[in-house]
């Protein structure tokens, strides 16, 4: 996952040599070239001071920068409990790894404000060199999580979930493995009119120049966003599949809400996602309990070869995080014919697999992804903003609800409390309640 970009900047010059986490650009590199407050740095050397006899499982000798205009520090984590030095000279050739954190966030760390997979993923902890796994595990010495890398051979894989009618066992699956399947969950004719619908919109959207593309360096996968606005055949999905009736409130309740609806396409080509929770952007992190559920429906035989999803069986309980969510070891991938729908909760670490397929044989492996959460959550998509008027008129009142036009307990209201369960609408330009009675009280 090596990339020879390298970014100037006017306090320090970084440039990529090793395993990093940046391919989807992520990072702002012009953080870590801010002069640090003297305080914040002493600060954040005593906060990592306090947690060195946390740090065996680092095992790696690195350098860390928190600023640069202080020295760097150098950990020894292979000796328990580790140790610290300051470097006044040129680094030590036999690093490991050289990290870049800024000092404000070693606080955050240490208060729990963070988890160490998701700063990797949003620019908050940068490698310079070395493997990924030292500077998330470096992190994780820092916080009160005590994640643990859930490792394959603690399970008894024949009893992994398979394609089921039974929507009791896919409920039985969904709290033993934090996910199952339903099978049949599409028609033949219902993928069909699906794939159709979603295969075109790829192709426009694409030929339009505003295709939205991932999947490692190349970018071969395609994701299309806000699936509401993007046929008819969408919002019938939303409306009339039974798998959204029979798994959603059971799991959420009646109030649950789309976080988001949209789908991806994995190419032959592409390298694994990261791994993470659905939950992930949830900071500080909560792992005693499910703020969401995703429904994955295949329009397309999924396999281990065409980039089935890869998941962490039974990682939705417990304080469970893959080491380097850039590994995709202790992983299995999802597999079922079209028509399934791969239901998984928002605790479960998973990442979309490899398409391992012929770059000539022209693999697609197209599912939609209907992610539901409960009401207090904000949403991913903004449908409020971005569903165009002539949907959401057609809407059902139910599907109005999943976009968050239905208030829940005193939250969703338009202007003024509303009561439960209540639809709003946006308003028209001669119903907002503005500045009123200038002048006319006896304040």
């Amino acid at each position: 996952m090596a990339t020879q970009t390298s970014t100037e900047t006017q306090s320090v010059s970084l440039k990529i040599k090793g395993k990093v986490a940046d391919l989807d650009k992520h990072v702002n590199l012009s953080k870590f070239s801010k002069d640090v407050p003297k305080a914040d740095y002493d600060r954040a050397v005593d906060l990592i001071k306090s947690r060195l006899d946390n740090m065996s499982l680092v095992a790696a000798r690195l350098s860390l920068t928190l600023g640069p205009n202080h020295p760097p520090l150098l950990i020894d984590a292979r000796p328990n409990p580790a140790t610290l030095s300051f470097i006044t000279g040129e680094l030590p050739e036999d690093l490991d790894a050289q990290v870049y954190i800024t000092a404000i966030m070693i606080k955050r760390f240490v208060d729990g404000l963070m988890d160490a997979r998701y700063a990797l993923n949003w620019g908050h902890i940068f490698l310079l060199t070395g493997p990924t796994r030292v500077g998330v595990k470096f992190v994780d010495a820092l916080t009160p999580f005590n994640a643990v890398h859930p490792k394959l051979d603690r399970l008894d894989l024949k009893d992994l979930p398979k394609p089921t009618e039974d929507i009791e066992q896919v409920k039985r699956d969904l709290d033993v493995w934090g996910y199952g399947f339903v099978k049949n969950a599409l028609t033949p004719e219902e993928v069909r009119v699906l794939r159709k619908r979603l295969m075109d919109q790829a192709k426009g959207e694409a030929d339009a120049g505003i295709g939205f593309f991932d999947g490692g360096e190349k970018k071969p996968n395609q994701r299309v966003w806000c699936l509401p606005n993007k046929g008819k055949e969408f919002i019938d999905l939303l409306e009339n599949n039974k798998t959204i009736k029979d798994m959603v409130p059971d799991f959420l309740g009646d109030d649950a809400i789309l976080f988001s609806y949209t789908a991806n396409i994995a190419r032959p080509g592409n390298t694994p996602m990261h791994m993470h929770t659905d939950q992930i952007t949830i900071q500080p992190p909560i792992r005693s309990v499910a703020v969401g559920m995703n429904l994955m429906y295949f329009l397309e035989d999924v396999t281990p070869e065409n980039g089935g999803t890869l998941v962490m069986p039974g990682s939705h309980k417990g304080n469970w995080a893959p080491d380097d969510p850039y590994d995709p070891v202790d992983t299995v991938a999802a597999a079922g014919p079209a028509g399934t729908c791969m239901v998984f909760e928002s605790r479960l670490w998973h990442a979309t697999g490899a398409n391992k397929m012929p770059a000539d044989s022209g693999s697609e492996r197209p599912v939609i992804l209907v992610f539901f959460t409960r009401p207090w959550m904000r949403q991913q998509e903004n449908y409020s903003l971005s569903v165009k008027e002539d949907v959401l008129a057609k809407c059902s009142d139910k599907v109005k609800g999943y976009m968050g036009f239905k208030t829940s307990g005193s939250i969703g209201g338009v202007q003024t409390k509303k009561k439960d369960g209540e639809i709003v609408r946006r308003p028209k330009e001669d119903e907002y309640i503005g500045v009123m009675g200038v002048g006319s009280s006896r304040y």
